[in-house]
């Protein structure tokens, strides 16, 4: 069994320029990625870009860059599914040899760490699971979503349960696009991630800080001297 993990890290971001080489606690955002797959249970560790600068970092970092990403596959336009899986059809022309776990790791995830990655690595071997995903707890209440149209309207209409406290919501959680663990034949073939049924891996909500602007960097900091 072959685990690769993919890295997706282009040049362009127009959120916060140069993202995912801006540093927390004095390491960039792509070492950071890198880190969490180094010493895991991942064979190979891929990282996917356009870009010249990336790759060297990503080179003395640890990472395998045997070839730049398209600028067809470098817009803003451009899906995690369809960069993840040119990264991984051309990487297995590369290596001659099929793999078998797919595991995306984005950049913008500076917390999660090592152990997260062998968890949710660990229950997606172990046979339960079509896909593995990492989670946190629910700020919000769900009964709060809104759509915003020409008055506000009830996103879920009937929710199956309300709630006047947040320690209530124990059972709920949400997504938080730090890992995403999927069979590379089923992702190839259904170009999702996340396939029933799913696995998961839960971090806390400080671990899940995802950077998408500079307040996020600013949080991060705070949360990285917090941490350790």
């Amino acid at each position: 069994m072959t685990v690769l993990a993919v890295i997706p890290a282009r040049g362009g971001s127009k959120g916060v320029p140069r993202k995912n080489l801006r540093m927390v606690a004095n390491r960039s955002l792509l070492q950071r990625a890198i880190r969490s797959a180094s010493s895991s249970r991942i064979d190979h560790i891929l990282v996917s870009t356009d870009d010249e600068e990336i790759r060297q970092a990503a080179l003395d970092a640890g990472a395998e860059v045997p070839f730049l990403r398209s600028p067809k596959l470098s817009g803003d336009l451009t899906t995690s599914v369809d960069s993840v899986a040119n990264a991984v059809s051309t990487y297995e022309n590369w290596i001659g040899k099929y793999v078998s776990i797919v595991v995306l790791l984005e950049p913008t995830s500076p917390f999660r760490t090592v152990a997260h990655v062998d968890a949710a690595l660990e229950m997606m071997t172990a046979g339960c699971y079509r896909s593995v995903v990492s989670v946190c707890a629910l700020e919000r209440k769900p009964e709060n979503i809104f759509i915003k149209a020409a008055s506000l309207e009830k996103y879920i209409r009937d929710p199956s349960e309300s709630f006047s406290r947040r320690q209530d919501m124990k059972h709920l959680c949400r997504i938080n696009s730090a890992i995403y663990v999927v069979g590379r034949n089923d992702f190839m073939l259904e170009r999702r991630f996340i396939l029933e049924p799913v696995g998961w891996i839960e971090m806390s909500n400080e671990e899940s800080i995802n950077i998408d602007s500079e307040l996020d960097l600013e949080l991060a900091e705070i949360v990285a001297r917090r941490l350790g």
